[in-house]
Parts: C-alpha cells; structure tokens; sequence
C-alpha cells in the first residue's frame, strides 16, 4: 500500500508526464485518442496537464525568467525526453487548455484560466472581459475567464448578470455543468450543486439537443437541465438595483437572502417565525428597513446577538 512519503513523487512523475503531452502535442508526434485516454482516465491526469500549461501562460513574462530558469536547471534538471516549448509553441498549445477544462470539471480550468476578479460580502462589481462581453458580478462573487472565440468563464462562487453583444459568444463552465450562451443577456447564480441560468436576452445551449430561450430559467445540476418558463424575471434581476424582491416566501428564505449582503448575520431565534410569509421589496443595502418592517407587521423584535449579528425574536 503506498504511503504518504509516495504523494509527493507520484505528483512528480504525473507532472512529467504532462509536459510530455504538452510537448508532443505541440510537435505533432503525438496520439491524441491516446492522449485523451490518458486525460480522461483520472482527473489528476487533467489537472497536472493543466498546471504544466498555466506555467506558461504568461507568455510576456517569459524573457524576464530565461535567466532564472536556466540558473536553476541543475538543482531541477528538466526531463530530457521534454522539449521546452518557444513562445510559437505555447500559444499553439493553449488550445489544448480548452480540452482540459471541459474533461477537469472546471478544476483544471481555473488553474489555466488567465484572469480572475471577485467581490467581497456587500460588494458589486462590473467587469469587461472584452469589448464586448461585460460581466456585473454581485456579492460575494469570484469568475475566472480566459478570451477566446468563444470566450471560456468559470463562475467559482455566487451571482453574476452577462451581457453579449452581437458576435460574442461564451461558454460558461459551473459546478453544475455547463452552457454555450450566444449574443444576448443572462442572470447566472449559483445554488448549492446546481447552477441557476435566466435567459433575459438571446438563446442557451446545455450542450444536448435542449435549447434555451428568453424567459427561462434552467436548472443545471450534476449535467442534468431542468426549464422553467418565467413570466417576470423581475425578481431574478432586482438584485441590480439593490432591491430584494419577495412573493410570498418564507421568513427564512428572505433572512437568507439578505443575509448575502451582510456580513454581520441575521438568525432567527425563534424557529416558529420561520415560516411566516412576507411579500414586499426591500433595499439590501439598508437592512434597517428590512427589519422595521418585520416588526411592524409581524410584532418581530431584533436584537444584537453575542457575535455581532442579528437575532429575531417575538416581541
């Protein structure tokens, strides 16, 4: 049975193994069913193949090192049966990186990925990816993205709206499976495994014969899609404006949702609250108000809790 003292060289030699890929597979000698077999066989296969090819991604950075690299060849002596790839090379092989992200779950995509932004709990943020590809990223969010054509984005954590402008298209990878989104606009959250995609603009593809369009909303979880056809996207979209929208959910649904604007917790002591239903809109950026009404129509009381939070009780 192999011990933990064998973690570290089996890394190693799947590390070498990559850069062999990677070398192959610029030169042109190698089998790519054979590769792909490989890839596919384990996802450490994908991921190692990966880190070989995000070492090189930034290729402007490449003159800078030579010098270091070549200092530090004796004490990490390069395979010899490893080619180093040229700046030529490595832009050729970048297509490769695409192949990993679908085969590594995503995994081996972030590590490839060439930018990152996120936002903090209570933050928004609006990023171009290109001219024309703009993302607003709500409260505690993180995308990496890499362009392209299509462009490739990871949604890692929480909520992100996109807009496509004519000619751009993307394809979005998620813990939950993945989407082919064409010129169009899209609210995209993350709920628990599964992936949530609102179509306000434009038309979807899972990837099968489904296709999605303006005024639904697909469930993507573990690959498998379910549709919903929505009349009002109005409550999928309000978080834009700053404003929870609510119809009819539960006390512990709307604490919930609050509660991803605010770092200091709402809780609610008392469990029989919890299913009390509350309609309204509500500005998630003064919670405040949130609470007043609460009281006002419900007689609900809310006191500071011993770490800093929230706690509701009955009046």
């Amino acid at each position: 049975m192999p011990g933990r003292s064998d973690i570290p060289q089996r890394h190693a030699d799947l590390t070498d193994e990559a850069a062999g890929w990677l070398a192959a597979l610029d030169a042109g000698s190698a089998d790519v069913a054979a590769f792909e077999a490989w890839r596919d066989a384990d996802i450490r296969h994908a991921v190692a193949f990966a880190e070989v090819a995000g070492t090189w991604r930034d290729l402007d950075g490449l003159r800078g090192v030579q010098g270091e690299t070549r200092a530090s060849s004796e004490a990490q002596p390069v395979p010899k049966t490893v080619a180093r790839p040229n700046r030529r090379q490595l832009l050729r092989a970048a297509g490769s990186i695409v192949a990993v992200a679908a085969a590594g779950g995503g995994i081996a995509y972030r590590a490839a990925a060439r930018d990152m932004a996120e936002t903090r709990v209570g933050q928004r943020m609006a990023v171009a990816v290109t001219p024309g590809i703009t993302l607003d990223l709500n409260t505690d969010s993180r995308v990496h993205w890499r362009e392209g054509t299509p462009a490739w984005l990871w949604l890692d954590r929480g909520e992100i709206a996109v807009r496509l402008a004519a000619d751009n298209r993307l394809h979005l990878l998620t813990p939950g499976g993945q989407f082919r989104l064409d010129p169009g606009a899209y609210n995209v959250r993350l709920r628990g495994a599964g992936c949530e995609l609102a179509v306000l603009a434009g038309g979807v593809s899972d990837g099968s014969a489904k296709r999605i369009g303006v005024g639904d909303v697909a469930l993507i979880t573990a690959g498998q899609v379910s549709i919903q056809a929505r009349d009002d996207l109005a409550t999928v979209t309000a978080w834009r404006r700053d404003t929870l929208v609510l119809e009819g959910e539960s006390l512990d649904y709307a604490v919930a949702e609050m509660n991803r604007y605010l770092p200091d917790k709402i809780v609610i002591g008392d469990p029989a609250l919890s299913r009390l239903r509350l309609g309204g809109s509500f500005a998630t950026t003064r919670p405040v108000e949130f609470l007043r009404a609460l009281h006002s129509s419900f007689g609900i009381r809310a006191t500071a809790g011993p770490s800093g939070g929230i706690v509701l009780t009955r009046a």
